[in-house]
């Protein structure tokens, strides 16, 4: 029976790096290619996967408390980048897909919160001179 981690257990504080959680869905002894990393076309299968993956994913993502501070449409696209990800990576169990997604969504917020606060400043130095 597939089991779906909850967000509160989705990264444990001991996770390691966003390295470390994409390497756990690559099968031993299979090197990704950084050519197949780049992809962006996927077959009609691996929609599908990624469809019921997200499906898993965003039942939790989306009232995860830890990643509120993203908006939901922020947070959609996200996890939609870290799906494809962790799919490119090899692994094609919709539910494992869902459980790595999650963490490395989890793992990622600080860089995306990051982003918002600098982009935010820049703009706010940008309204400041054209004042």
């Amino acid at each position: 029976m597939e089991r779906l981690v909850t967000p509160a257990h989705a990264v444990s504080p001991e996770a390691s790096s966003r390295k470390a959680a994409l390497r756990e869905v690559t099968p031993a002894g299979e090197p990704v290619s950084s050519l197949e990393l780049e992809r962006s076309v996927f077959d009609s299968a691996e929609i599908e996967i990624l469809s019921a993956a997200f499906t898993k994913a965003w039942a939790y993502v989306a009232i995860d408390p830890a990643l509120g501070v993203l908006d939901a449409l922020e947070r959609q696209s996200e996890l939609a980048r870290c799906l494809m990800t962790i799919l490119k990576l090899g692994d094609r169990n919709p539910t494992s897909i869902a459980n790595a997604a999650i963490a490395l969504l989890r793992k990622n917020q600080a860089r995306i919160v990051r982003q918002h606060v600098a982009r935010g400043l820049a703009n706010d130095h940008l309204v400041g001179a054209v004042r």
